[in-house]
């Protein structure tokens, strides 16, 4: 009985080292995946998103080395609105259309512009990580304070802005639309120039009056894919290209 018990014991103890064996084989196959698995893939789709907006912010500003810092996920508005619009006394509604619904990755950049208590802040297309717009966000009084509790200033925007003449605005803007326009050079002779207070700004506009929305829809501010830059006496910009939120 004794001996029967103890190869009972033996043969139940390679059973399991036995099965040891087979699972850790096929583990080592590929044949399991951990639970740990899912949200490392995740994890590694969201970091290449990133990387992707990234690039593509970088590339437009001409700085490989431009320092980010992802904000969040949000609508375009105001500057891309599609919906079915309803009139409401001088007013209007905008009710939101499935499949129009557009979302943007939003980033600001940790450097401030020419010293300026403002940095930029960039849009990208979630769909397509395509850059949508570039403004100009002045810092908030909190922001302007703890600043000041590092060591560090910056200058407050003054009512005037230093004047620049056309060619020179041109030079800058035609750079930033080269980068972000792959056929840029064969439509730059449609865009639509306009100089605001004596040359303060200068600013270029594009639009696809080809383009027709479904029929019942309509778009606010714009009507048809629009490329606008401004260039300002101070060699900063604004930029908004609607074109990629037009795509489905």
């Amino acid at each position: 009985m004794i001996k029967l018990q103890r190869m009972n014991t033996k043969i139940l103890i390679v059973g399991v080292l036995l099965v040891g064996a087979v699972l850790m084989g096929a583990y080592s196959l590929g044949l399991f995946k951990s639970k740990t698995t899912l949200p490392q893939v995740v994890d590694t789709i969201q970091s290449d998103s990133k990387f992707t907006d990234e690039a593509a912010i970088r590339s437009f500003m001409a700085q490989p080395n431009l320092e980010l810092v992802y904000i969040n996920t949000d609508l375009p508005m105001p500057y891309f609105r599609v919906g079915k619009v309803t009139k409401m006394g001088n007013g209007e509604n905008m009710e939101a259309v499935e499949g129009w619904t557009r979302k943007v990755n939003v980033y600001e950049q940790k450097e401030l512009i020419n010293e300026n208590c403002a940095v930029y802040e960039y849009h990208t297309d979630s769909r397509n990580h395509t850059l949508t717009t570039v403004r100009i966000r002045n810092l908030r009084d909190s922001e302007i304070k703890e600043l000041e509790k590092n060591g560090n200033s910056c200058t407050q925007g003054s009512n005037q802005m230093p004047k620049m003449a056309k060619a020179e605005a041109e030079i800058i803007a035609f750079g930033y639309l080269e980068r972000a326009l792959p056929n840029f050079n064969q439509i730059k002779d449609q865009f639509t120039y306009t100089q605001k207070l004596g040359g303060e700004s200068h600013e270029w506009v594009w639009e696809d009056k080809i383009y027709q929305l479904p029929e019942g829809l309509e778009g606010r501010p714009y009507s048809y894919p629009t490329i606008r830059i401004s260039v300002y006496g101070d060699k900063s910009i604004s930029h908004e290209n609607t074109l990629p939120l037009f795509q489905n």
